[in-house]
């Protein structure tokens, strides 16, 4: 992987990349018995805060987990996600508890982890509703975390931090000047098995990173810098309009930054729905609205791609196979390698808004056919190199149908 994100780079230093699952290697939920699924063919789609009457809706559209239960989980949230054979991570309470046993018709355990108060490190709700209050202490996460493990140690804890991690500074005004990030990040990590954030640069609430998409691979690199090693990374995306301003990433954007995640290591996403609608200015159900059915189609058309390129996307990265060079410019575009059932696979995303011309150079790679997945287009692999342009934040997956160098 090439990491060219951001301009505030230090922090590639301390990079880890995680290692995938594949043939022969352990997946990065084997030690929860009661986790989420372990096979290679299977990467965490998940939706936050849905009602869980709108699971048969959200399955058909490519989710395979719901994250977080709104003043949950109830025993009929339950209930209702077992019966639409969706797996859940949801707060450990009492109820959830009760339902450690209960399995969806093909095994899985219907609950598959316990999700965290929701961004700790940023300013919190006076218990009095009046004004905010600081950050939750790390002591109290990990406090929680150690007593939710001694309830069930079978399956992982989940946290979310908020936006500060992917900014410049790794802080920004919402955590209320309390956050040290060389000390805070690493405590919070340390209080769960999977750590995701959230950012939604498109969305433009924050103007200091509209149109940044960029920060979301920023934040990703953040959090592997301040994990132990083998730490699970998600990130949580923006798909709808919250801002004031009426401005929302187009699902090119969004499917850009699905990749961008994919191709810095994030090993699952969750989807923030909520948006401006006809019904609510903050509605929970807006890519289910009449309105956005385009949106939701091509969010399927994401999700979908992403399903069938999983077990590619979790097989080992190959690191010094690809070299890139700017044509025209040198707007940067990030790229990952994989290998798999006897072909190369090389994902690439453009990171800025501008248009650029890059060419990929597979050393020692024989003439051969290259299919830029899901755009319908064929070339040829021509003396170990090929060219393709990039509009702005653009996505192409490019399957070279072949493994090996020629020796």
């Amino acid at each position: 992987m090439k990491y060219t994100g951001s301009i505030m780079v230090w922090g590639l230093l301390f990079f880890i990349c995680p290692l995938c699952c594949a043939a022969g290697e352990q997946s990065p939920y084997a030690p929860w018995p009661e986790g989420p699924r372990t096979d290679a063919d299977y990467f965490p789609l998940g939706v936050w805060l849905q009602d869980p009457a709108d699971a048969p809706r959200w399955k058909n559209a490519g989710i395979n987990l719901y994250i977080g239960l709104w003043e949950g989980p109830t025993a009929r949230q339950l209930y209702t996600l077992r019966n639409a054979e969706m797996q859940v991570i949801a707060e450990q309470n009492q109820t959830a508890l009760e339902f450690r046993s209960e399995r969806l018709s093909d095994g899985r355990p219907l609950i598959a982890g316990y999700l965290l108060p929701d961004e700790p490190d940023n300013a919190q709700r006076c218990p009095n509703g009046q004004g905010w209050c600081e950050p939750i202490p790390t002591a109290v996460i990990q406090k929680t975390y150690a007593t939710w493990k001694t309830n069930d140690p079978n399956r992982p804890v989940l946290l979310g931090l908020g936006q500060g991690i992917a900014w410049d500074s790794m802080v920004w005004t919402g955590q209320g000047g309390h956050i040290v990030p060389s000390r805070d990040y690493p405590a919070y990590i340390a209080g769960s098995d999977i750590t995701t954030f959230d950012i939604y640069p498109m969305d433009c609430g924050q103007t200091a990173a509209c149109g940044q998409a960029w920060r979301v691979a920023l934040g990703l690199d953040r959090l592997y810098q301040f994990s132990p090693p083998k730490h699970i990374v998600w990130n949580t995306m923006e798909t709808s309009d919250i801002s004031a301003n009426g401005i929302q990433a187009t699902m090119d954007q969004v499917r850009a930054e699905a990749w961008m995640s994919i191709i810095h290591g994030s090993r699952g996403l969750i989807y923030f729905i909520h948006g401006k609608t006809a019904i609510s200015k903050f509605d929970p159900r807006a890519m289910l609205r009449p309105e956005n059915a385009k949106r939701l189609a091509a969010f399927t058309q994401i999700n979908n791609q992403i399903h069938q390129l999983a077990p590619v996307i979790n097989s080992p990265a190959v690191k010094g196979l690809v070299t890139m060079d700017s044509i025209d410019n040198s707007s940067p575009v990030d790229f990952a390698v994989r290998i798999h059932e006897g072909k190369t696979y090389l994902f690439a995303v453009g990171m800025r808004q501008d248009i650029t011309n890059k060419r990929f150079t597979l050393a020692n790679y024989p003439d051969t056919e290259v299919e830029v997945i899901g755009e319908e287009r064929r070339f040829t692999l021509k003396n170990a190199a090929f060219t393709d342009q990039f509009n702005g934040y653009q996505c192409h997956l490019y399957k070279i149908h072949a493994e090996v160098p020629v020796p």
